[in-house]
């Protein structure tokens, strides 16, 4: 039977008409490559969004560069020659100015430009091909229209990336850390003049960075299945699966290749933790609480530390009980406050919950920082009337304090703070090359006053065997240490 049916394909390939139409569609083809594209259930939202930003979350393979430089093709070049099936998402007319930025100049942009080599139509080239169009010293590739895209890298230093206004401009691969997110809020000026539009197109393979707040923590509301859209924010995510042009055989092949914790990244597309979390420790069930009441308070000592930061200030009230458990029962996070507005709200918050008297602590880098009078952050708040001292700050030690805290269970967070719960799960570990502790710097001024309030009260470490039969200054006694009872009075006999 299959015989058979290689025959009748090989009779209907050999039929003159069936040549004569194959021919043409070469010749198409050739001149003009994107009448062969067509995007996938998954692409076309993507390309038929108008707003600010539109991210294509892909796993390997899923299209994501192809259909973020196809996009870009379809702007840069004339209307004519946009194919039938495509005109719906031309968005920008010539001259088009493109920013196109990749992780490098070497591997990730080549794989850019052999895209862009695949998919246009060479007469839309400057001078009809790649050889005239492309000046290789200025890193431009100019189209006959006077639209142009430009190429640049993460490896550049910022002030590389100011000059004159673009149309788009188009992340490849995703903006790495904090050099990345500077590299956006550069090129975003670049877009006022002409209300531009930016694409982001990668698989997110950096952990929970800055895209993952700013990008996957804003989309809007899910329009289609993995598809979340806004006015002005657009979200595909693709995985392996939705691209129509793999076999299984291919993705079981690359897939098999990729340790496991990288695969759901790799595959779905899925924003994941690639740096352990710093608390490994933490479990919801152990350590988060329902809201407590004034009642629950009675009799505890009281804690309030401040992490003020340049545009962010962190507050944590937390109180310790007759047994030293830590309860972090509410907290503060105000943004472009002044410290005299900062202790009116926590003179506020301490009314609210009937708090007398409290220990102060502050972020000792605030007897450093100045504002813009000169005067110092700390004493600020110490001349707004609140007795501020500096906390301990040592990182390493600070987290590990924290750390045996979970481990005993003597750290309970109420569910009602909520940035100290959202900063948590993104707390993580830093990967160095020489080996010495050190954690994200994001998003961590409520975790950095949970560490200043777990050192109020270190531990006694678990190393000394033997109970000890006198106080250390600065630490408080285990949960379960019971004072030792003299059998004579203090001043002996005569007391």
């Amino acid at each position: 039977m299959s015989q058979l049916r290689v025959q009748a394909d090989q009779a209907l390939l050999d039929d003159p008409e069936v040549k004569r139409l194959l021919a043409e569609a070469d010749e198409i083809l050739a001149a003009n490559p994107l009448q062969g594209y067509m995007p996938h259930d998954k692409q076309r939202p993507f390309h038929a969004f108008r707003g600010r930003t539109k991210v294509f979350l892909g796993g390997n393979r899923s299209g994501k560069t192809t259909g973020g430089i196809c996009d870009d093709l379809i702007q840069a070049i004339d209307p004519d020659a946009v194919p039938e099936h495509l005109k719906e998402y031309k968005k920008w007319e010539a001259p088009f100015k493109c920013r196109i930025v990749t992780p490098d100049f070497t591997r990730t942009m080549i794989a850019v430009q052999e895209a862009i080599r695949r998919w246009c139509p060479k007469s839309q080239l400057k001078g009809g091909g790649w050889d005239t169009a492309y000046e290789k010293s200025q890193r431009i590739l100019r189209f006959a229209n006077g639209s142009f895209f430009e190429f640049m890298t993460y490896e550049q230093d910022i002030d590389k990336f100011g000059g004159s206004a673009r149309h788009r401009i188009h992340y490849d691969e995703e903006p790495p850390g904090e050099k990345g997110e500077l590299v956006r809020q550069e090129c975003t000026m670049r877009l006022a003049d002409y209300n531009g539009d930016e694409l982001f197109t990668f698989t997110p393979l950096l952990g929970l960075t800055w895209t993952f707040d700013e990008l996957w923590e804003n989309k809007g509301p899910e329009i289609a299945p993995s598809v979340w859209q806004d006015e002005g924010l657009c979200v595909v995510r693709v995985d392996m699966d939705d691209n129509p042009h793999l076999s299984q055989e291919g993705k079981e092949a690359a897939l098999a290749a990729i340790p496991e914790e990288y695969r759901t990244a790799r595959k779905e597309g899925n924003f994941v933790h690639f740096q352990g979390l710093v608390y490994s420790e933490w479990d919801s069930s152990r350590h988060v609480c329902d809201p407590v009441d004034k009642e629950h308070l009675k009799g505890q000592t009281f804690q309030i530390v401040i992490d003020p930061g340049i545009h962010k200030t962190a507050v944590l009230f937390g109180a310790f009980d007759k047994d030293n458990h830590l309860l972090i029962f509410d907290e503060l996070l105000l943004q472009g406050h002044t410290p005299e507005r900062t202790v009116s709200v926590i003179r506020a918050k301490e009314k609210f919950w009937g708090i007398r008297d409290a220990f102060y602590l502050i972020d000792p880098a605030a007897r450093n920082r100045s504002l813009t009078d000169a005067e110092r952050v700390e004493s600020s708040f110490q001349k707004a009337g609140l007795p501020v001292v500096p906390a301990q700050n040592d990182v390493e030690t600070g987290i590990f304090e924290v750390k045996r805290r979970l481990e005993k269970g003597l750290l309970t967070v109420a569910r009602n703070c909520q940035n100290l719960l959202w900063e948590r799960e993104r707390y993580r570990l830093a990967p160095t090359t020489d080996g010495k502790f050190a954690v994200v710097k994001r998003h961590d001024h409520a975790m950095d006053c949970l560490r200043y309030v777990a050192m109020s009260r270190p531990l006694i470490h678990p190393e000394i065997k033997q109970r000890p039969r006198r106080w250390t200054p600065g630490t408080a006694p285990p949960a379960d240490y019971e004072p030792i009872v003299q059998d004579n009075p203090p001043m002996g006999g005569m007391s």
